[in-house]
């Protein structure tokens, strides 16, 4: 899972406008590094909440609750236009419930490693996108979006049945949900004028949180019999997401945007999978292939490159 934050760095500010002093070099490190272990682990965490929790009902109840923690931090803050709100909203929609509620949906079959080097290509389908809505795409670019997608490509042809789960339409789903991701990125990048970051977010995540809370209801996943088996180890992921992926998450990237270069703290699109996949190989047990090691380097090398050019 990717933190509803990732994308807000170019469109909203902080309420006064500014910007804090520069953290010391060891603090920035420090923080950088806990955005890292945060973010790195929310896919592993994931695929460990939906061994026993309902995936869409899971998903809202921690955004929803997040939503409530931000929504009250944002009292007296700056409130978004009516236009501001609706793309807000939306933007919500397409990233917690097309990108995050869809890739929570394919972990109940795919392994949580294969998921993080998927995922790992968001930064690329943001390219992709803003170059078929007309910007400009530089050859470069280009040469890094092949790179980039014929690794995924080998990523998914050489993964075997283990990481799939037998489960052919769960990889398409997680190939689907970064699409989805990206285009509610360029949505929020195009929203006129600047919104505090804590609105922004706590409006997404009520938007997308209500909106999955209905998919999950129409589909009886809110239903007592489904929640009766619950483990504990679920329960903690969960309760790690809501804190850790979320709110603690959103806390050191709001700060790191304020006190570090923005080439350095977009370091996290391409080092968190790392750490997924690491997480999932030793933690989860899960096995690793060749092909994931080529085509993960291949997606994480294009994705570095990309944003290193911008």
């Amino acid at each position: 899972m990717r933190n509803f934050a990732m994308i807000l760095g170019r469109t909203v500010q902080r309420r006064d406008g500014g910007r804090t002093g520069v953290a010391p070099p060891d603090r920035t490190v420090f923080l950088l590094l806990a955005l890292y272990a945060c973010w790195g682990s929310a896919i592993p965490a994931m695929k460990l909440m939906v061994d026993s929790v309902p995936p869409l009902g899971g998903a809202a109840l921690i955004f929803l609750l997040a939503g409530v923690v931000l929504a009250g931090a944002a009292c007296g803050r700056p409130r978004p236009t009516r236009v501001q709100l609706r793309h807000l909203a939306v933007a919500g929609v397409l990233l917690l419930v097309g990108g995050q509620g869809l890739a929570t949906v394919a972990l109940t079959a795919v392994t949580a490693s294969l998921g993080a080097i998927l995922a790992a290509a968001i930064p690329l389908w943001v390219v992709l996108l803003s170059g078929l809505i007309g910007t400009r795409v530089s050859v470069a670019s280009r040469v890094r979006l092949v790179a980039g997608f014929g690794g995924i490509v080998i990523v998914v042809l050489t993964a075997p049945g283990s990481a799939i789960g037998g489960a052919p339409w769960a990889v398409a789903a997680f190939c689907v949900a970064p699409i989805l991701w990206a285009a509610g990125s360029l949505l929020m990048a195009n929203v006129a004028g600047t919104v505090d970051r804590v609105v922004a977010s706590a409006v997404q995540l009520l938007a997308g949180g209500t909106v999955l809370l209905l998919v999950a209801l129409s589909l009886g996943e809110l239903a007592p019999t489904r929640w009766s088996d619950v483990s504990w180890t679920s329960a903690g992921a969960a309760v790690f997401l809501l804190v850790f992926d979320s709110l603690v998450g959103f806390v050191l990237y709001t700060r790191l945007l304020e006190s570090a270069p923005a080439p350095l703290v977009s370091t996290y699109a391409y080092v968190t999978p790392l750490v997924g996949a690491a997480i999932g190989a030793t933690v989860l047990d899960e096995s690793l292939w060749a092909g994931a090691f080529a085509g993960g380097a291949l997606v994480l090398g294009a994705v570095a490159l990309e944003l290193r050019a911008r």
